[in-house]
């Protein structure tokens, strides 16, 4: 099979794969309070429930990149998704909250595998010169999966009963899942990005103690710190308190935001490979940074979309950038372990971002807590400016280019 055949391939069915991963987490947004309320929960279960999944993903994340550099990645990502689809069915069916409590932290787990093997997966399996394009292909599905996961839990609980949406959440990694058996590819290892003005870090060296990875993770966790904390926590408040927009109004502003961004993937994934990572994450994300400092001032319908707009614009472009970086810096054979560590950066951001936003608005305001997420996000890509080294896209040689080898060879 041509290899640009089995690229395609693979880049389509891992996305699947982890789409489906991620709508099993959105799927559970409008049903586990019914869930929780037939097995007599607390709101502080209730609670827990949700932060179980997180919490298990965060575990998850760097033993799923170390193990994929151990083993065969096409397997374990796929006997990720499976576990992720058997805790999705039995989830539907429990009639105890203990273990209820037990399958959430297990489907984390399963889906912060499936999550962090896949991204390495695409990681191994694409030039760098097109490394960009193919991540954030895989980031646009992500997404898309997310933001599918409340749509098709809220209907599908309506229609059939909470039990079916886990069902249905399930049976969509399956059918990928078996796609994967027939036509996903083991990948092929592909040497690092060539760096500007550093040498590739030493492959044994402990990951942190490169300036550039710890670059990258900072940013991570600003990024994740954002989108949780701010846009599915902060945002929704100022929207009814400060904007007195209606439940339809705020749903169909981040509909929009998160189709734009859909959108943009591919296009900024291009002005990644293009240009270079570091020339795209640093303007894209200070400007998303301070423009989030506009929801401060946005009192209006008119106002709140045109600052949700300006966010989400430059929140997407930087997105293809990032993983591709990181993907760029890691040393041959530990793409696994980089992986898995930006994640448990931005999974960690994603567990206190909303605890410490809500603190603080609560006791000073919903301005104090715009102001936290733009400092984050600011502080990081300075931080990422100063410490990150470039790196730079490495062209496929021409067909000329690759006769002319062969005969000299």
């Amino acid at each position: 099979m041509p290899r640009t055949r089995v690229i395609s391939a693979n880049l389509v069915i891992v996305a699947g794969l982890v789409a489906a991963t991620q709508m099993s987490w959105g799927v559970v947004i409008p049903v586990m309070p019914v869930l929780a309320e037939n097995l007599d929960a607390s709101v502080t279960d209730l609670g827990l429930l949700i932060a179980l999944f997180g919490l298990g993903r965060l575990f998850a994340n760097i033993p799923a990149g170390r193990l994929a550099e151990r083993v065969n990645q096409k397997w374990l990502l796929l006997a990720s998704v499976v576990a992720v689809v058997v805790c999705m069915a039995l989830s539907g069916f429990v009639n105890d909250l203990q273990q209820l409590f037990v399958l959430r932290v297990l489907t984390g787990i399963g889906g912060g595998f499936a999550v962090t093997v896949g991204n390495t997966f695409i990681t191994s399996t694409t030039a760098p010169s097109s490394r960009g394009r193919a991540l954030g292909t895989l980031h646009a599905f992500q997404l898309a999966g997310g933001a599918l996961g409340p749509a098709v839990g809220g209907f599908v609980s309506a229609w059939s009963g909470p039990a079916a949406a886990f069902l249905v959440s399930g049976a969509a990694a399956a059918v990928f899942a078996v796609a994967g058996v027939g036509w996903l590819r083991s990948p092929a290892r592909h040497t690092p990005m060539i760096t500007a003005d550093a040498p590739a870090v030493v492959a044994r060296q402990w990951l942190l103690r490169d300036r550039s990875m710890v670059a990258i993770c900072v940013v991570g966790f600003a990024v994740f710190f954002a989108r949780f904390g701010g846009q599915q926590f902060l945002v929704p408040v100022l929207a009814y308190e400060q904007a007195e927009m209606t439940e339809a109004q705020l749903g169909l502003v981040l509909g929009v935001i998160a189709g734009l961004n859909i959108a943009l993937i591919g296009l900024a994934g291009w002005f990644t490979d293009r240009y270079g990572r570091k020339a795209v994450i640093v303007p894209a994300m200070l400007i998303s940074s301070l423009a989030f400092l506009g929801y401060s001032f946005a009192t209006t319908l008119s106002t709140f979309i045109i600052v949700s707009l300006v966010v989400g614009l430059f929140t997407s472009v930087a997105a293809p950038a990032q993983v591709a970086y990181l993907a760029d810096i890691a040393p041959v054979g530990r793409q696994g372990s980089a992986v898995g560590m930006y994640r448990t950066f931005g999974d960690l951001a994603a567990l206190v971002g909303p605890v410490v936003l809500g603190v603080l608005v609560e006791q000073q305001g919903g301005w104090t807590g715009v102001v936290t997420v733009s400092a984050c996000g600011t502080a990081a890509t300075l931080f990422f400016w100063a410490r990150a080294r470039r790196t730079r896209p490495v062209e496929a040689p021409a067909p000329a280019e690759k006769a002319a080898a062969a005969a000299a060879a």
